[in-house]
């Protein structure tokens, strides 16, 4: 095979030579314009139509034109948009196929059973080594890696851990405990309930949203992206932490927006010169939380189970409170994302995901819902009146269950929205040569799921797959137990908050059309999702929705 291609590159060399030869007269930098196009076809005919013929079992590399970038450029600008160009450009086959970032070579994978498979494979495909790189340049030191890395006692006092695991991987499992349904779950879903309970009431609103406008009536008119992210941040915050931390500093809640609108530069390691606004903008986040963890517990209230339990296991390692907070920044961080696929971060990563996913996923997640059920009047009325007996006689906050056993309807918006707004993707290293669905994939390379374009899939979801279907999952419940329908990730590092995501948006969604009603504030364009910059879990939507919300009459 390299004989061959040696030989074909040397004659391709000797007729450039010829060519070049016969520009005698040329200008000399035309002659260098047309050396360097002449290289640079010679190189792509190679790279991308001669090796891959003795390369038959490696999925099929979506070409580029510039060595050494590739995709960068086209993957930040719109990556669903390139990952879609990929696979209809490799045959809409769904096969495994390769895009090249910056040098390194990622395998994609859209066909739900070469997912599973990838999921089910945990001795040659790895995240931990990506979930170390991403903690190390979030600023956590290496010795905190490398303790929170060390294999555990398996009587060691504290949280259980009769496997002997890490601190980084039973995380997970406190975290399941907090986020399961249970007895945790249930307390974080009352702190939620009672701080929408305190806050959604009409002066409460104008009072507190400096954006609120007053519109005829008791009506208010408002931005529903920046309002949705104003309750869901300090609902999170408070649920997680109690009060003590909007008290240290009451504007760490837009602290961490400025640092979550830059956060794709961390989950990509940006270097920390591309990368000066994002670090800043952590710092604060970190000082905050060192004020936080220097106090002692005793005088902390209010705070959810997770909190203290992941700090005392982290005292005994034992770890700095300045590590201790820069891990809880990336679980601040990440309780605002973890609420969503973030899979390809744990198990670790699942300490800072938990706030994160809060906080990031939750309110993009209620913007959405409310986005398009507010599109739909008929929706919006079946809705209104589906979710009155939720509120039992004299209770303001929704009975939880009722909601998700009960109300189908709004499940199956809730499973729709989710569908239409995931834009995670889980991310693995090859750590040896590996068959995923037929195709060898090399040691050394990088494997992503990007669950939007298995969302999308028209042989599972219907030709109408591309737009919101308030029915889809009524009339085909098979969808959410297919292997197509990945909001929440899976395989063995499935997001454990998903029941509280979809319990806390509910509720807040409920709440809202009990309390008021809610129209669009004229005609608008629907809101664009926005494609081209890598989140954690739900898509930033790019423009606003004004909305108008009046009291209903009692």
């Amino acid at each position: 095979m390299i004989m061959a291609t040696y030989s074909l590159a040397a004659l391709i060399e000797s007729s450039s030579d010829s060519f070049l030869k016969s520009l005698t007269g040329v200008p000399l930098l035309l002659r260098v314009g047309i050396g360097l196009g002449l290289s640079l076809l010679v190189w792509r005919f190679i790279r991308f139509t001669v090796l891959p013929l003795f390369n038959r079992d490696d999925p099929q590399e979506y070409p580029y034109w510039i060595p050494g970038l590739g995709h960068l450029f086209s993957f930040f600008k719109n990556s669903d948009k390139l990952l879609a160009r990929g696979r209809v450009y490799c045959g809409n086959t769904r096969e495994p196929f390769a895009i090249s970032l910056a040098g390194s070579r990622i395998y994609v994978l859209t066909r739900a059973s070469d997912v599973a498979e990838a999921y089910r494979n945990i001795e040659t495909l790895s995240f931990n080594v990506f979930v170390q790189e991403m903690l190390k340049t979030a600023g956590n030191t290496p010795s905190c890696v490398e303790a929170m890395y060390t294999p555990l006692p398996a009587d060691k006092a504290g949280f259980p851990n009769p496997h002997g695991k890490p601190l980084a991987t039973l995380a997970r499992d406190m975290h399941l405990q907090q986020l399961y349904p249970g007895e945790y779950l249930d307390i974080l879903g009352q702190a939620f309930d009672r701080f929408f309970d305190s806050y959604l009431h009409g002066d409460t609103i104008l009072q507190e949203c400096a954006y609120a406008q007053s519109g005829e009536g008791a009506s208010i008119v408002l931005p529903l992206m920046a309002w949705c992210s104003d309750v869901f941040c300090r609902a999170g915050q408070e649920a997680y932490f109690g009060p003590l931390l909007e008290q240290i500093d009451p504007e760490m809640t837009e602290r961490f927006l400025e640092f979550d609108e830059l956060s794709y530069q961390l989950q990509f390691q940006y270097p920390k010169w591309l990368s000066l606004k994002m670090h800043k903008a952590k710092k604060v986040l970190v000082e905050d939380l060192m004020v936080y963890f220097d106090t002692p517990q005793e005088q902390r209230h209010g705070d959810a189970w997770f909190v203290k339990a992941m700090e005392d296991e982290m005292r005994k390692l034992p770890l700095s409170t300045y590590d201790i907070s820069v891990m809880m920044v990336t679980i601040y961080w990440g309780y605002y994302a973890s609420f969503f696929s973030l899979d390809s971060y744990a198990p670790l990563i699942y300490v800072p995901l938990i706030l994160f996913r809060i906080n990031t996923n939750t309110r993009k997640a209620a913007f959405w819902m409310i986005a398009f059920i507010l599109q739909n009047p008929q929706l919006y009325r079946t809705l209104v009146e589906e979710i009155q007996s939720a509120f039992p006689k004299d209770q303001k906050t929704p009975d939880a269950q009722y909601l998700l056993q009960e109300c189908t309807i709004l499940n199956a918006v809730w499973d729709e929205t989710v569908r239409m707004s995931a834009f995670s993707a889980s991310v693995r290293h090859v750590l040896k040569d590996t068959v995923i669905g037929g195709k060898l994939l090399r040691k050394g390379s990088r494997l992503m799921i990007p669950y939007r374009q298995m969302h999308f899939d028209e042989s599972i979801f219907g030709a109408d797959a591309q737009v919101f279907n308030a029915d889809r999952f009524l009339k085909d419940k098979s969808l959410k137990r297919g292997s197509s329908w990945r909001p929440f990730g899976g395989g063995t590092t499935q997001c454990p908050g998903r029941f509280a995501a979809k319990q806390v948006v509910l509720s807040f969604v409920a709440m809202l059309l009990k309390r008021f009603e809610v129209r669009i504030d004229g005609p608008q364009p629907f809101p664009e999702g926005q494609l081209g910059k890598p989140v954690l879990g739900i898509m930033a939507s790019k423009g606003e929705l004004r909305v108008r919300i009046s009291p209903r009459k009692a």
